[in-house]
Formats: C-alpha cells, sequence, structure tokens
C-alpha cells in the first residue's frame, strides 16, 4: 500500500517505526524518513536493519510516543502509522490522528489501520496486552469512522478492510493446518478467502487499513 502512495524526494512520517519493517523499504524508494518510535532498541535496530542497504533518502530517528508527537504543520507527503493507534484509547487516537492531519501538507497522504471494536480478535489482542501490561487495544465502529475523519479534517481515499476470517485462526488448532491458513490468508500471488469476505462484509473486519487526504485550505 506504501508503494502505492509514495514517490522520490519525498519527506515521510513512521509513527511507530519499531525496527523499519515499512521505513527501508520506502527509503530504499528515494523517501527522506522521520522514524518516530517510544523505543530507543528498536531505533537502534533501524539503523542496523538499514546498514549495507542500497538507500536513496535518509533516516531520521526520533524518541516519540503517541498522542504527543514532535510533528510540525504542514511538513509531510505521507504520514503512516500500522498497529500503533490501536493502542491509545479513543480520544487519544483521536488526538494523534488530529496531529498526523496537521502535520501533513495540502492534499498529502495519511496511511494508518483502526481495529474494529466489535470482533472477536479484539478481545483476544485486548487481553494478550493486557497481561504486558499495557492498557489494550482500543477500537471503532465502521459506522463511526466517516465522522471521525471528518473531525480531524480528513477525507477517505480508500478502505482496505482485513480480518474478517484470519481472526478465526486464533482458535486452538486451527492454525497449526498449513492448508487452512493458505486459504484463508492467501500469498502475494493470489488473496485468500478472508481478502474477499473483508471487502465484501467490512463491519465483520478486525481492522481497516484506511487512506486519507488532508484536505486543502
Amino acid at each position: 500500500m506504501l508503494d502505492s502512495f509514495t514517490a522520490p524526494d519525498q519527506l515521510v512520517v513512521d509513527i511507530g517505526a519499531a525496527s523499519g519493517r515499512h521505513a527501508i523499504p520506502v527509503i530504499q524508494k528515494g523517501c527522506d524518513v522521520l522514524a518516530l518510535d517510544l523505543s530507543p532498541e528498536m531505533l537502534r535496530k533501524l539503523k542496523a536493519n538499514s546498514d549495507g542497504r542500497s538507500l536513496k533518502g535518509r533516516a531520521f530517528t526520533v524518541v516519540a510516543q503517541l498522542p504527543d508527537l514532535p510533528l510540525g504543520e504542514a511538513c509531510f507527503d505521507v504520514a503512516y502509522s500500522y498497529a500503533t493507534l490501536l493502542l491509545l484509547p479513543q480520544n487519544e487516537q483521536e488526538e494523534a490522528i488530529k496531529q498526523i492531519a496537521r502535520s501533513l501538507k495540502p492534499d498529502g497522504i495519511g496511511i494508518f489501520d483502526l481495529a474494529n471494536r466489535y470482533c472477536l480478535a479484539i478481545r483476544y489482542w485486548d487481553r494478550y496486552y493486557r497481561r504486558l501490561g499495557m492498557r489494550g487495544i482500543f477500537g471503532h465502529s465502521y459506522g463511526n469512522l466517516p465522522a471521525l475523519l471528518k473531525r480531524c479534517g480528513l477525507e477517505m481515499v480508500a478502505i482496505h478492510p482485513q480480518g474478517a476470517v484470519s481472526q478465526f485462526l486464533l482458535a486452538p488448532g486451527i492454525s497449526k493446518s498449513d492448508w487452512v491458513r493458505d486459504k484463508v490468508s492467501g500469498n502475494g500471488d493470489h488473496p485468500g478467502i478472508d481478502d474477499y469476505v473483508s471487502r465484501a462484509f467490512p463491519r465483520l473486519a478486525e481492522r481497516w487499513y484506511i487512506v486519507v487526504r488532508r484536505k486543502a485550505d
């Protein structure tokens, strides 16, 4: 998804960059990336993972925690955040999305994922993160997404629902079957059952990957 919305010489911010799984390909493409993460250790790994690669752009790492981000006004062409916003309560998620919106240039693109508060998987992951001493997972309802984005000054470009079927792979025993996993999740060349069902019934998805644009003034 990032590849479709990034271009060489853009300034991009990765919120929750961790060890650079998403940031490094964007830097290789020729973008300058501000990589934000709460963990200094993860950012050190990002730097280590980038060593020896052919990087056309540059990485700038900053320790920062949502929802208080060191982002300026109208600075970035693209801002993205994966598996990060859903760790915040809803009010803090909204504040973080507003910060992302303000940081984008007019017509700039934002990409992030939000969890479905009514799906079964969120209960599993909520318990998992609470056992780790974190606050848990916080989701939204599908019908409330347009109003949330409007309050943040964003317009939706695309939405990619995922997990309507694959969330059931969390059930004991099911995930051990390679055949079931392949049929449900698919591979790079062929979408699985989950992709078709999630797109047909987005309200049942585990999470939504959302592409937004900052409205021009």
